[in-house]
């Protein structure tokens, strides 16, 4: 039993005692009481490690009680018990601090590993693993949102399930999560699914005993038990059978694995980030992703765009990807590359300014050098202008870069640092930017 304290903050008095049985051996000092100005005078009497606060109490609504219990004692945890799965009051608890949201009921298990994971988060010295900035280049309105979504992950401990196309970087986010968050110390498994062949599931995800099948020469830990401690990065999850789903859901309410050919069990701690390129409600609908895991992972969604979508950022990843005083953009390659659809999102764009990279070695990269196909009027954006050139179509891509730093540069109070950290480029790549875009 650890020395943490508890504060439960329950009506229904049957609920509060299922939950003090279920954290019994997580915490040795634990109070119960059945209203916000009960939970108020409790906390101000003795102040928790973590409080478990219902979202129904009679005289207070959970979210605006969990608002004054941060303005209060911004120290202290915070986990969310609902009955409700709407997505909205989950991104609302996590932006009024919450570390965690779970839905009732929840087994005895999941509480245990959430209190547990949530103590341990608090304790983790993230300044000393190297935390710093998001890693996510742009400053679109859509990105910006992007952004937001991953800072509220980061400092919550809740499930995230990225939607978005094939190359709009949903690794990169589940990486910056990790990176940003209190289990930064902790490992990042990450797992493509749809490289899992069905009859290696049990193996990859729970690990084997030596000799448990023909080939199993060793004692081999699963993708759980590497996880154990940190997250856990599934991507294509749509790729996993029913069975194995339903198999992976089994651990996600119970934390229990157990490896081929063991008779015992182990309980890991594992927090789970997962991505599919299509949309969860077709894939329910399809008969491809089971609602029950869907819901257990989505604690946050978080929806990438598609390139077309953010094209303003375009010329910054360019520049981030020609990297510091390799190369430099023509006006008629900004707008070939403004002009483009960009099926392959930014990951096609990575590709295609690295390439052109080595086509124009110690000159300005020209439209030529890029190889893209000429854009049809459907891969334009918007409507055709009758006699606009390529020259234009890059200086209107220059002034959508110039808005973009301005915002960014007031948004940061004027400081170059800080604003270069928000882009995603270094301070003198924006230097040399703000050298281009206001010549003296």
């Amino acid at each position: 039993m650890t020395s943490h304290s508890l504060l439960i903050v329950e009506d229904d008095h049957a609920a509060a005692r299922y939950a003090a049985a279920a954290l019994r051996e997580e915490c040795a000092d634990i109070r119960t009481v059945g209203s916000g100005a009960e939970a108020l005078l409790a906390t101000e009497a003795r102040l928790p490690d973590l409080i478990l606060l219902d979202l129904g109490l009679p005289d207070l609504d959970g979210l605006e009680l969990l608002e004054i219990l941060k303005q209060r004692w911004p120290e202290v945890l915070v986990i969310l018990l609902t009955a409700t799965r709407e997505i909205s009051t989950v991104v609302d608890a996590v932006q009024r601090g919450a570390v965690n949201y779970l839905v009732k009921p929840v087994a005895p298990a999941v509480l245990s590993a959430a209190t547990r994971r949530a103590l341990a988060t608090s304790a983790a010295p993230r300044s000393a693993c190297g935390t710093v900035g998001l890693p996510i280049v742009g400053a679109s309105k859509p990105i910006l949102e992007v952004r937001h979504l991953v800072a509220l992950a980061a400092r919550s401990d809740v499930n995230v399930l990225i939607t978005g196309a094939t190359g709009t970087g949903k690794e990169l986010v589940a990486r910056a999560i990790h990176r940003l968050s209190g289990l930064s110390c902790g490992p990042f498994v990450a797992h493509n699914c749809s490289l899992t062949p069905p009859d290696l599931f049990e193996s990859q995800f729970f690990g084997h005993r030596r000799g448990s099948f023909t080939g199993a020469e060793r004692d081999q830990r699963g993708l759980l038990e590497e996880s154990d401690g940190g997250i856990l990065f599934l991507d294509e999850l749509e790729c996993l059978s029913m069975p194995h789903q339903a198999k992976l859901l089994r651990v996600l309410d119970d934390g229990e694995v157990r490896s081929v050919g063991s008779s015992e069990s182990r309980h890991v701690s594992v927090r789970f980030l997962a991505a599919t390129n299509r949309e969860p409600d077709e894939m329910i609908r399809d008969g491809v992703l089971r609602e029950d895991l869907y819901y257990r992972l989505r604690g946050l969604e978080i929806r990438l765009p598609l390139l077309r979508e953010r094209r303003e950022d375009i010329p910054l990843l360019a520049s981030h990807f020609l990297g510091d005083g390799r190369g430099a953009l023509a006006h008629d390659a900004l707008a070939a590359l403004h002009g483009y659809s960009w099926p392959g999102n930014v990951r096609e764009l990575r590709n295609v300014v690295r390439r052109a990279l080595s086509f124009a070695p110690g000159r300005a990269i020209a439209a030529r050098d890029l190889g893209l196909r000429t854009a049809s009027a459907a891969d334009r954006w918007g409507p055709s202008v009758p006699g606009s050139s390529g020259v234009e179509h890059g200086r209107a891509l220059q002034e959508a870069e110039r808005r973009a730093i301005d915002q960014v540069l007031r948004e940061c109070g004027g400081n170059r640092n800080r604003a270069a950290r928000a882009l995603g480029i270094d301070r003198s790549t924006l230097r040399r930017k703000l050298r281009r875009l206001y010549p003296s």
